[in-house]
């Protein structure tokens, strides 16, 4: 484990705002984007090419006072009724337009909490999926789900429709610290949970931390670690908290003096970090540890691992068709995303106009620094070989200020530069956001609020 020098040295120089950078561009630089996108974009792919699907699912009963999803609030199931029809609208309507059925490799629903679905929704919503589109046989179907809210049967039914990974979002498991965020939770629920999927078969379980929260503290973050060690998930997922309460308001009920000092803060992703290293875990870029056999370690020992908005992935920058409230997607170079509030989005499908709250046409630099930078928070590492010969530049002549840049990060001990490339070290790890934006063409110092603090 670093020193306390170390650590206070890596706060005080690099505990600012920075993008996150689950794309590049960053949602920042949307614009308006003419419904024409839409039709060109989806028109341009490939028949034969596999493709993700991500089906935003945005309600919950109960509003978590760290979130920084785009949520609905119900109480009311009712709301399903009109939320479920257009989402099958949506569906036909946009795959529609590629004139082929495609493939899909990857499926995933977030939320929100989409096990406050209906199972009859459920059935309504893979009905249509396998009309529009056709699975490869080893796709991969996910969805995140509240552990405290799974009726008896539900994961059951779940896995006959083909779920074969899940996630819990679980973020903490002391007493005091979940009454601060407003997220109850009882923990023998959530291990009689995860028996359960593995009873069942789905093939990864993943539990959600959050470190950073109000009243976590180092000693008290050990009963989290005591947690992990006792249900031994296949992934675990170490969300640094981001405290934007200017963007989300909600987050402004929280005791801000009760949340983690940044020197805290860092303690227990280091102490966290460890202990799962002790346990049998290997890490998996900036937040994520998988066991030794998991693909996504696999993917990340071999330096072939990528990210995008659904999180880290094995599957290299498919496209990626988004449906539902404020869902982004990407489509041959084209960020879309849906309108965020439902209004909007009902009326986008029912006139079948002015589908997007915003998105972004990328030009052919956009490409070249998003694979950039796609490498280095995926692998915290880049290749200026492959890279050069991937996109017919010379990589050194183009890229020239910015790797006088990583010389000053290899020279602080972040990383290695040679003329084949950039590695991260140790240290280099912790900040790697702060080295992905030294490629961003498009940061500013009078955006930053817009972001959360790297640490």
């Amino acid at each position: 484990m670093l020193d306390n020098a170390t650590v206070e040295s890596l706060i005080a120089r690099y505990n600012s705002p920075v993008p996150r950078y689950t794309s590049y561009p960053t949602a920042l630089e949307f614009v308006p984007l003419a419904d024409a996108a839409l039709l060109d974009s989806y028109r341009k792919c490939e028949p034969g090419r596999p493709i993700s699907v991500y089906i935003h699912l945005p309600f919950c009963e109960n509003l978590c006072l760290y979130c920084g999803c785009n949520v609905l609030l119900s109480r009311k199931l009712e709301v399903l009724d009109e939320y479920i029809p257009l989402l099958l609208k949506e569906l036909e309507v946009k795959t529609n337009i590629m004139e082929f059925k495609p493939r899909v490799s990857q499926l995933h629903f977030g939320g929100g909490t989409p096990n406050f679905l209906r199972l009859s929704d459920w059935n309504a919503i893979f009905a249509k999926l396998r009309e529009r589109f056709e699975f490869t046989a080893d796709a991969e179907i996910s969805v995140e789900l509240d552990p405290m809210y799974l009726p008896e049967g539900y994961l059951a039914h779940l896995r006959s429709l083909g779920m074969g990974r899940v996630s819990f979002g679980v973020q903490d498991v002391t007493p005091q610290v979940l009454e601060a965020v407003n997220r109850p939770q009882d923990i023998s629920r959530i291990k009689a949970v995860v028996a359960e999927s593995r009873a069942l078969g789905y093939s990864s379980v993943n539990i959600d931390l959050i470190y950073g929260l109000p009243h976590q503290t180092l000693d008290s973050y050990r009963a989290n670690l005591d947690f992990i060690a006792d249900i031994r998930p296949d992934r675990i997922a170490l969300f640094s908290y981001a405290h934007v309460p200017w963007l989300k308001h909600h987050q402004r009920r929280m005791d801000e003096k009760a949340l983690t000092s940044p020197t805290e803060k860092l303690k227990i992703y280091l102490a966290a970090r460890a202990h799962f290293l002790s346990v049998g875990y290997e890490q998996i870029g900036m937040d994520h540890f998988g066991l030794e056999d998991d693909s996504l370690t696999r993917a990340f020992r071999e330096k072939t691992l990528h990210r995008n908005f659904m999180g880290y992935t094995t599957q290299k920058t498919l496209d990626m068709l988004a449906f539902g409230t404020s869902a982004i997607g990407f489509v041959s170079g084209v960020y879309m995303q849906n309108h965020l509030k439902l209004s909007g989005y009902r009326s986008a499908i029912e006139t079948g106009k002015n589908w997007f709250e915003k998105g972004y046409i990328m030009s052919a630099e956009d490409r070249l620094r998003h694979e950039v930078i796609t490498s280095l928070m995926a692998n915290f590492s880049v290749n200026f070989e492959a890279i050069g010969r991937e996109f017919s530049i010379p990589f050194a002549e183009h890229f020239a200020p910015e790797i006088a840049r990583l010389a000053e990060f290899a020279q602080d001990g972040h990383g290695i530069l040679s003329d084949q490339g950039f590695e991260a070290t140790e240290t280099g790890g912790f900040i790697i956001r702060h080295i992905a934006s030294v490629f961003d063409a498009y940061r500013k110092g009078s955006e930053q609020k817009a972001f959360s603090k790297a640490i």
